[in-house]
């Protein structure tokens, strides 16, 4: 793998200040042992880097922001988005508002030669729990380091743990898979995946639409927030296998990057990697529970109405069947 220099850094609590990344977003420096850490790289295709990221660990917040629009415009959707994150983070913790908020001032900005937008994934913590928050298509993925059979250590079901997606893509490919036009297969390699059917700022989107889930966080476990330079680019097996190896954040970080940059850099490349918390407990609700495995299942806000109609449907299936039933034996 080489060893591209990227440009990177921590993201630790504290004041405002570091080093000026190329996305003009301003990082804190390291002052102390960090949880979280990040990297950003323009690519070997683009001039500049509209990418921006930035994490506060004493408030629990991160995002990672994808710039449309080329050149300045970009840049600017990005930084808005961060700026607005870190308002919220000092203040109200309303993070969709902060992001409502980026998108009113982004569509004001717009003028008839320049259409400035950007996707976004923020990560809340709430003790052992944490909240995400995207639009767009940078995305959120879960690792858990891999485990043993019970009775049996030499036999690890994973290798370099396993990596889940948390967050859905919202895209045109991802449309024609959730259609079921297209597998996962074909995806990766489609020649419209890059086209985003939702954004931040954008005229042709007034109303914009966030998209939610909370989270339990188990022991060991990490977050990987990142732009679609590194998740087009880069398999999920050798980003296992990186946040394997190498249990410092920073170097993680550093290295997923210096892959994107491998399989050809076609894009900016942003990635953010967070450690679960030390106060993590084992959590058999938690989504990538292993014990006993089960399919993903994302704790969605709100996801009463759909159950309650799911179970009002079957009383009343069960009452017809039992009132048939009653007339047939008064009638037989």
């Amino acid at each position: 793998m080489s060893e591209a220099k990227v440009d990177a850094n921590v993201n630790a609590g504290g004041s405002a200040g570091g080093s000026e990344r190329p996305s003009g977003v301003s990082h804190p420096v390291l002052r102390e042992a960090q949880r979280s850490a990040g990297a950003t790289h323009p690519g070997y295709r683009r001039e500049q880097n509209e990418d921006a990221f930035w994490g506060d660990e004493s408030r629990g917040i991160w995002v990672v922001a994808d710039g449309l629009g080329g050149h300045q415009a970009g840049e600017i959707a990005s930084q808005t988005v961060v700026e607005e994150i870190q308002r919220s983070s000092a203040t109200d913790r309303h993070y969709e508002q902060a992001l409502r908020r980026a998108h009113a001032l982004l569509v004001g900005e717009e003028t008839s030669t320049t259409a400035m937008g950007t996707t976004a994934v923020v990560v809340a913590e709430d003790g052992n729990y944490f909240h995400i928050y995207w639009v767009g298509d940078s995305r959120a993925y879960l690792w858990t380091p891999p485990t043993t059979d019970s009775g049996d250590e030499t036999e690890v079901d994973a290798p370099h743990g396993s990596l889940t997606q948390l967050t859905v893509d919202h895209s045109y490919v991802q449309m024609l898979v959730d259609s079921g036009a297209i597998n996962q297969e074909e995806a990766a390699n489609h020649p419209n995946r890059h086209v985003i059917t939702r954004c931040i700022g954008g005229s042709a989107n007034p109303t914009l639409e966030i998209d939610r889930a909370s989270f339990a966080w188990n022991p060991g476990q990490k977050l990987l927030l990142c732009s679609d330079g590194l998740s087009n680019d880069v398999s999920a097996d050798e980003i296992c296998q990186i946040l394997a190896k190498n249990t410092d954040n920073q170097r993680a970080s550093e290295l997923l990057v210096a892959a994107a940059l491998d399989a050809g850099g076609r894009d900016n490349i942003t990635v953010q990697v967070i450690n679960s918390p030390a106060s993590a407990t084992a959590n058999d609700e938690n989504l990538n529970s292993r014990t006993p495995p089960r399919p993903p299942v994302s704790r969605q806000i709100f996801p009463f109405p759909r159950t309650l109609s799911a179970r009002i449907a079957t009383i009343a299936i069960i009452l017809s069947i039992g009132v048939y039933a009653a007339w047939q034996l008064l009638n037989g």
